[in-house]
């Protein structure tokens, strides 16, 4: 059996999360929306995400030693549409699309105001894994809204989550 080296479009359906990753190193921010952003491990908590080796997150996250994760709520699912279409290299995303932040408590970075969650992550390995690094963070602060929403986010597309299924 070969291995399989490209995905069929249509059978990628997996549903995920809408994460924005922020990330501050030598004064220099930067907000990425990130797809592949997971819990790792509940004992201790640990949070994963993956960049690719193209963003220019790429750069910024390989030398920080801490990150927020902001889970975005369903009125801010423009933020999460602005922060995946434009690069951190061409503009600052968060001033010129004014984007809401406030400061965290434990890490350099800012974290999207509103968000449904938020998590300020220290840096506890990198590793590459085909065109994606993962970095998997220990959440120093983990704090959430249940008055909001968090959304999901499926081939190019953003979702309510809905009705609860029995199963």
């Amino acid at each position: 059996m070969q291995p399989l080296t490209q995905i069929d479009r249509d059978a990628w359906r997996f549903i995920n999360s809408v994460s924005i990753v922020t990330v501050s190193v030598n004064g220099v921010v930067n907000a990425m929306s990130a797809e592949w952003c997971a819990p790792v491990s509940l004992k201790p908590p640990l949070i994963g995400v993956f960049v690719g080796e193209e963003r220019y997150t790429r750069g910024l996250i390989e030398q920080a030693t801490t990150f927020g994760v902001s889970l975005i709520a369903e009125e801010q699912a423009w933020i999460g549409r602005v922060c995946g279409r434009h690069s951190g290299s061409e503009v600052d995303k968060i001033r010129a699309f004014q984007i809401p932040t406030e400061p965290a408590m434990y890490i350099d970075a800012p974290l999207i105001a509103g968000a449904a969650a938020q998590f300020e992550c220290r840096v506890l390995d990198r590793r590459v894994y085909g065109s994606h690094m993962l970095i998997v963070g220990e959440p120093l602060r983990a704090v959430g809204d249940p008055a909001r929403r968090a959304i999901a986010y499926s081939r190019g597309r953003f979702y309510r989550l809905g009705e609860e299924i029995e199963g």
